[in-house]
């Protein structure tokens, strides 16, 4: 079993660094964080965004928690960083307008 510390070392060369959305906006991930809550794990990713400093919070589902065991498949570490980069930028777009996407971010700053 790996540890939340392990699982992140894993994430975050898939995660963290600037992404560009299209030429519209730039986000940059600056770091993340795991958690473990018994079959499901969220992931608070820090995120630098035009707006200031947000903490954005990514609910894994129990079908991800197999990431914990031993060594994960290259395949399931790429879905998991492809979900969480999908995961911020739909919050980006709607942290405006949708009830979920507000408590899904949490501004650090700005």
């Amino acid at each position: 079993m790996l540890t939340p510390e392990e699982v992140r070392d894993l994430l975050v060369p898939r995660v963290v660094g600037k992404w560009d959305e299209g030429g519209c906006v730039a986000l940059e991930v600056t770091d993340l964080e795991v958690v473990v809550r018994g079959r499901k794990f969220d992931v608070y990713l820090e995120v630098v965004a035009p707006d200031g400093r947000w903490s954005v919070r990514s609910e894994r589902d129990s079908s991800d928690i197999n990431v914990f065991n031993g060594s994960p498949p290259e395949d399931l570490l790429a879905w998991i960083a492809r979900s969480l980069r999908i995961d911020v930028s739909e919050w980006w777009h709607t942290k405006g307008r949708e009830a979920y996407a507000r408590k899904q971010g949490v501004r650090i700053d700005g």
